[in-house]
């Protein structure tokens, strides 16, 4: 046995409630108000899955007795789902009680006399733990009664038919299964408010050999249709299991259950359809006052026990059966923590094998998993939502922004205009979400793939320097998926973090990151883009914070998308790095996989100094992506596509286009199907051979087959750069990719340079590259200059320059770290005021970084003190809420943030005068925005004198 690193513990509490539906909000809820402790965890992005989960719309004959049924339906009329799931989120923070949204229990605890002590929770591949004594499992399949092996047995009398309730547009769809109309009601599109139909499609039984974690991908494959607009996210099926062994017959209802019933296993309780009922009483808690009912009559039970919180040591952990162990696991963000856990060794029993195992359905894992099961291999894609096709279909932004639409890409178009002929569709700017989704479904059932929906890895097990395991959370239990290669479309790099690979977040060194959006969600209204927060992927508190900020921001609207559109996230450290200099400099790769099209569609601010000295612009750009960033540095079996390859964070708008990636994922499919296939390790694929079947497929131009690397750069360009004026964004990305050649030719042409034009530009790229020759010239060029026309945040839009002239000329001289830079940089901070633009106090900010002393802390010390420059940390969701607006674009609250962050950050590092920096950062590190907390304990951890080094690069 060997034990695992120290597992954080969220929290300790007296019961631990599972599950999405409204009864597990109406058990915690009891819970609180009898006086216990509780934390509520769910794993979708919602509460409410038996009605919003649904669409049901209207109860006309609910018992609207519970103030909390009366509270989601009010009235007998339409209420729409992000009504009901904002009302019940509402209800929940009002009475101070945590929850987690996509969050999973993946075993048990249990202390030293063998009584259940908590609940170990994986979040993506993180794992924490919760410390408590009592847990109640209202989720839909059981998943704490599976872990605690619990006996499950069929259901006599279930059937395994499934319906799907989606919202239609025009006509009812023919559908030879059977399709019945559920009602009409008004909603707002994009056009003003619409009528569209309710419509109830009947769909054939699933092919039991399937597994059951296959059975709604296998449903959903089956249905495509253009009128359709929205799809339920949870299918209407009968519960084909219950719990074995509770009773000798069937009950007729709820009311009936013996109260042993409700407490299968000591301190473990059920509030779910597994309950011994007859399958219509099983069916009745799909009504909204039944299964708030059960909620509380379980809680009830709970509350007439001791109320106790667990203090025995964890001993052991239950997963449902016997297996394997020598798991490993992605390091957990959580803000606050208890005393860690130290658990012994993980073992979860084999589900499956696969040939390839694609983590994440959306942009790059879809067309993954497609291209690996044409090549005839068992393939098998986790997704944690309802559909496959990420950002492009439930994230909403239906349309392609730049991309190469070849390849894959083209063969997407054919297929969703064979389906909706209209202008969009055959042009292929932009689609209808439902059907796109509906098209990768058969698409990857056509090619024998499947997809296991609700799913995600949370660990990985490696054997030597090789991932051949991952471990899988499904619905209906967990356990480890042998497999022979993995591809990491999670988009957040979980595999190859879980399995040790240095990757990269954010970190002492800047704040910047692309901006986020969830958008809201209107019948006939399919493309919404949007970018109003930070979301970090891998913060679950921060991840449930953004849904419920969302739903109160979009209250009015039908729904919210259940799918964050984030642009920057965790990224590996591969074989090789895109930048931003490469792609300036159109570097040429021997193994590019796919070329990339887009401008510099920033979300927000850059960081590289080519940016400083050469803002972006709107023109289009080549980015050819080699097949070396997708390799984890030190890993082998493992690919990553998407934004979790390797790259610096100022190439990724480059390079994450929607079409790119599309192409990436399936020529990453080819490459783990013939890993897998031949046994060939990925770094000694054949590269030439994918790459002829890439130019085959038309995602590849055939003239790249031939490329060779083009850097390091010729010393006859590289000399020519030195010393052309004006220079280009292609001469600068040569001099800033060769620091250790340029300096001498630069320093060169700083001698030799004659007029006002020509040695600035010079001493402005030498001062970034901390030459303190450049320093004089510098001052000069400052001394002469005003504040100017500073950048406030900008995400969506955002394109050109993120600082002023006078900005670039302060960062420049303070890279320097000359001495006769101090005061004149002091000097300027000194006349900014509490009006003053982020940039400002960024280039404020990075001068005390680099110039740390007296005179330049005094000046950041005051103008950290000034009115307004404060305050602006988000700690309180309820309070976030309560002042939500419906800004799809807002940036307000972001660059104020910003603006503090950053001052106090530079006031920290400079010498911080009565501790006014700390204090700030302090604050910051519970912000709910996980980007902001993420950073500023970065900072404190490394102190002043390393947060300064990390400032500089």
């Amino acid at each position: 046995m060997h034990p695992l690193p120290a597992i954080p513990r969220l929290t300790q509490v007296d019961t631990a409630v599972v599950g999405s539906s409204s009864g597990a909000v109406a058990a915690a809820l009891s819970l609180k108000s009898g006086g216990r402790s509780v934390l509520l965890v769910a794993d979708r992005s919602f509460f409410g899955v038996e009605t919003a989960g649904r669409l049901i719309l209207e109860a006309p004959d609910i018992d609207r007795s519970d103030p909390l049924v009366r509270r989601a339906f009010p009235s007998p009329g339409p209420v729409f789902p992000a009504a009901v799931k904002h009302e019940l989120e509402t209800a929940l923070l009002e009475a101070g009680i945590p929850f987690l949204f996509f969050t999973r229990p993946v075993g048990i605890l249990e202390g030293a006399s063998g009584n259940l002590a908590g609940l170990l929770l994986a979040q993506r591949t993180s794992l924490f733990a919760v410390s408590c004594a009592t847990v109640i499992d209202a989720s839909a399949h059981g998943v704490c009664l599976r872990l605690g092996g619990i006996p499950i047995t069929g259901r006599p009398g279930a059937g395994r038919a499934m319906q799907l309730r989606a919202v239609c547009s025009g006509s009812l769809p023919d559908w030879e299964p059977g399709c019945r109309p559920a009602g009409t009601f008004s909603a707002p599109s994009k056009d003003g408010p619409r009528d569209f139909l309710l419509a109830d499609f009947e769909l054939p039984p699933i092919r039991t050999e399937l597994p059951r974690a296959a059975w709604e991908h296998a449903a959903r494959a089956m249905l495509a249709d253009r009128r359709i607009e929205i799809t339920a996210e949870i299918l209407t099926a009968e519960e084909p299991e219950m719990i074995g062994g509770a009773t000798d017959a069937l009950v007729e209802s709820v009311d009936n259950l013996p109260e042993s019933a409700f407490e299968p296993a000591p301190g473990l309780f059920a509030a779910n359809r597994l309950l011994p009922l007859h399958p219509d009483a099983a069916t009745r808690l799909d009504r909204m006052d039944s299964n708030v009912a059960l909620g509380r009559r379980v809680a009830a039970f709970v509350l007439g026990r001791e109320a106790k919180q667990t203090s025995e040591p964890v001993t052991g952990v239950r997963t449902g059966a016997a297996g394997s162990g020598g798991f490993r696991f992605a390091p957990a963000f959580l803000r606050n923590r208890g005393a860690p856990l130290q658990l012994p060794e993980l073992n979860y029993p084999e589900l499956d094998c696969a040939d390839v195992l694609v983590a994440g359905g959306g942009t790059g894992g879809a067309g993954a998993a497609i291209a690996s099961a044409r090549e005839g291999g068992r393939t098998v894609v986790l997704e944690l939502q309802h559909g496959l096709g990420g950002v492009g279909t439930l994230g909403l932004i239906a349309s392609y922004w730049f991309g190469n639409r070849v390849g894959f890409t083209e063969e997407l178009r054919r297929e969703l205009a064979a389906l909706d002929p209209t202008g969009d569709s055959e042009r292929g700017n932009r689609w209808n979400t439902e059907l796109k989704m509906a098209v990768y479904h058969r698409l990857l059932a056509a090619a024998g793939g499947q997809a296991w929906l609700g799913s995600f890895a949370f660990g990985v097990h490696r054997t030597g320097d090789r991932v051949d395991g991952v471990l899988v959370s499904t619905p209906f239990g967990c356990g480890l998926v042998r497999t022979g290669c993995v591809i990491d479309s999670t988009g957040n790099a979980d595999i190859a973090a879980a399995a040790g690979a240095p990757c990269r977040v954010i970190g002492a060194a800047h704040a910047a990151v692309q901006g986020s959006g969830l958008s809201p969600r209107d019948p006939g209204h399919h493309y919404r883009n949007s970018d109003h927060t930070f979301i970090d992927d891998a913060d679950p508190a921060g991840v449930t914070h953004a849904f419920v900020n969302a739903r109160a921001k979009f209250r009015d609207a039908f729904d919210t998308s259940p799918l964050a559109d984030t642009r920057e996230r965790r990224q590996i450290e591969g074989d090789l790095e895109i930048s931003p200099l490469d792609i300036l400099a159109e570097r040429t790769f021997p193994d590019t996989l796919v070329t990339a099209s887009s401008n510099f569609d920033t979300h927000g601010f850059t960081i590289h100094p080519v940016f400083a000295v050469a803002p972006p612009d709107k023109k289009p750009m080549q980015a050819h992506v080699p097949f070396r960033c997708m390799l984890p540095r030190g890993l082998d079996g493992v690919l990553v596509t998407g934004l979790g390859m390797s790259a610096h964070r100022d190439a990724i708008p480059v390079i994450r286009m929607q079409a790119d990636v599309q192409n990436q994922g399936y020529a990453a499919g080819l490459a783990a199907a013939e890993s897998a296939r031949s046994g060939t390790p990925l770094r000694t694929l054949d590269i030439r051979a994918l790459q002829g079947r890439l130019v085959a497929l038309g995602i590849l131009d055939p003239a790249i087959v031939g490329h060779a690397d083009s850097f390091p750069p010729a010393p006859a360009t590289l000399e020519r750069a030195a010393r052309a004026h004006p220079r280009s964004p292609l001469e600068l990305a040569l001099l800033f990719a060769d620091p250790a050649r340029a300096i001498p030719l630069l320093r060169r042409e700083l001698a030799d340079s004659i007029g006002p034009d020509r040695q600035p530009g010079t001493a402005l790229v030498l001062g970034f590259m901390g030459c303190a020759e450049a320093a004089p010239i510098l001052i000069e060029q400052i001394s002469r200059m005003d504040w100017d026309e500073g950048w406030n945040f900008r995400g969506m839009g955002q394109f050109g320059a993120s600082m002023s002239p006078l900005d670039t000329a302060c960062i420049a001289l303070a890279s320097t770290r000359a001495p006769d830079a101090i005061p004149v940089l002091a000097a300027r901070i000194r006349t900014l005021d509490c009006e003053a633009a982020f940039s400002h106090c960024r280039a404020a900010a990075l001068a005390g970084a680099l110039l740390p002393g007296p005179a330049i802390a005094a000046a950041l010390h005051e103008l950290l003190g000034l009115p307004g420059m404060t305050g602006h940390a988000q700690l309180d969701s309820l309070q976030v809420v309560r002042s939500a607006n419906a800004n799809t674009t807002e940036t307000a609250a972001r660059n104020l943030a910003l603006r503090e962050i950053y001052l106090a950050r530079g006031l920290f590092c400079a010498g911080d005068i009565e501790g006014r920096g700390r204090a700030v950062l302090e604050t910051y590190t519970n912000d709910l925005r996980g980007v902001f907390a993420r950073h500023v304990r970065a900072v404190l951890h490394a102190g002043p004198a390393g947060a300064a080094v990390e400032a500089a690069g």
